[in-house]
């Protein structure tokens, strides 16, 4: 009954350190719940960060379970279904391959009607097994929920489900009344090109070094920080001693307050040549930097091109160079375009936004499956 609080149930392959981009909305989605409506409950397949630290904010569970196919994934699939049914979760909603199969089936076999799959990139890393593992996964959910249209219609497209079975609810930041944004007010003596992500080849961090390359012969007193970490570390500090630039870009490591690391920062970058819709744009947004991003996936969602910031072909360091050495040397355009991109992330990516929109989401769905 949608007059008691409503179970919902997340299962998701691994909650690594808890700070990438999936795993960070789902915590601050549970962690802003109504709980006078709604009652969370989280599932980790494997184990992980994130589990050892024990630092949760709803029952929390790890399974313990690495390989599909194995008398143990049988067995833990149906213990899983059973505590579903013991709980009496009215919701499950899946995160990454392999909670998908493993929360789908068992949500199925517990008779949970509203199961929601979890979209959030364009399916860049899909090879033949997941592609397999998906084929089978996609037998159970209802909808499926992505976090931008362009991630709704690619994976549609890549995973031959209809388009009108997805739902599509947008990130949210949430924006102190008391953030007062960038400083791109004025041409400072020390200008800063930040780029959050993490260092994978997915995000070319290398599209950012080789544009930074060209910037400074022009702009000379600009830095570059690049904050997050990742496999790619060793090799893109070998390609900014490569071209000099080891005294210009700074390698910040991973960060858990992001906002703390945009103060002061000028321009805002993002260069990944696949991305479902992107946390670091909006904490771009909500600072009140101006962005110039990569125009793939839900990037335009979020970006309007001229209005908010500016988007340039993937892989284009040259392009990425003129851009930024632009918007360093333009700050009045560099000041428009940061706050236009501030005013849009309060009205259309706020963490209250979005919140409201989960909320009434999984109402609706509890509706509307409920009385089947």
């Amino acid at each position: 009954m949608v007059s008691d609080r409503i179970k919902i149930m997340y299962v998701i392959g691994s909650m690594g350190h808890g700070r990438a981009g999936t795993e960070r909305n789902l915590l601050t989605i549970i962690e802003h719940l109504d709980r006078t409506r709604f009652e969370p409950f989280l599932v980790s397949l494997q184990d992980c960060e994130y589990i050892q630290q024990g630092k949760f904010i709803c029952d929390t569970a790890c399974l313990h379970l690495y390989r599909m196919f194995t008398p143990a994934m049988w067995r833990k699939r149906k213990q899983l279904a059973q505590r579903m049914r013991e709980l009496g979760i009215d919701v499950v909603q899946t995160f990454f391959v392999e909670g998908h199969l493993v929360g789908g089936a068992a949500a199925r076999m517990a008779g949970v009607k509203a199961i929601i799959s979890s979209r959030r990139n364009l399916g860049y890393s899909y090879g033949l097994k997941e592609r397999l593992l998906l084929k089978l996964a996609n037998r159970y959910p209802r909808r499926w929920l992505a976090n931008s249209q362009a991630v709704a219609d690619t994976i549609s497209r890549l995973e031959a489900i209809d388009r009108s079975r997805f739902d599509v609810i947008y990130n949210g930041v949430e924006i102190p009344a008391s953030d007062t944004g960038g400083t791109a007010t004025a041409v400072t003596p020390n200008q800063t090109v930040v780029m959050v992500a993490n260092l994978r080849p997915v995000k070319a961090v290398d599209t950012l070094i080789r544009a930074a390359a060209v910037v400074v012969k022009s702009v000379p007193n600009v830095r570059f920080a690049i904050v997050g970490d990742g496999p790619q570390r060793t090799s893109l500090l070998k390609l900014t001693a490569e071209l000099s630039l080891t005294d210009q870009v700074d390698f910040v490591g991973s960060a858990s307050d992001v906002r703390s690391t945009l103060r002061g920062a000028t321009v805002g970058v993002l260069t990944s040549t696949s991305e479902g819709f992107s946390n670091a744009i909006l904490e771009y947004m909500c600072a009140g930097l101006p962005v110039v991003a990569t125009d793939v996936g839900g990037n335009r969602e979020a970006v309007l091109d001229g209005k908010t910031g500016l988007l340039i072909a993937p892989a284009d360091h040259g392009a990425l160079a003129s851009k930024l050495i632009y918007l360093l040397t333009h700050s009045d355009e560099s000041l428009r375009l940061g706050q236009a991109g501030r005013e849009r992330a309060e009205s259309e990516f706020s963490l209250a936004a979005m919140i409201r929109n989960y909320q009434e989401y999984y109402i609706r769905l509890v509706k509307q499956f409920g009385s089947e």
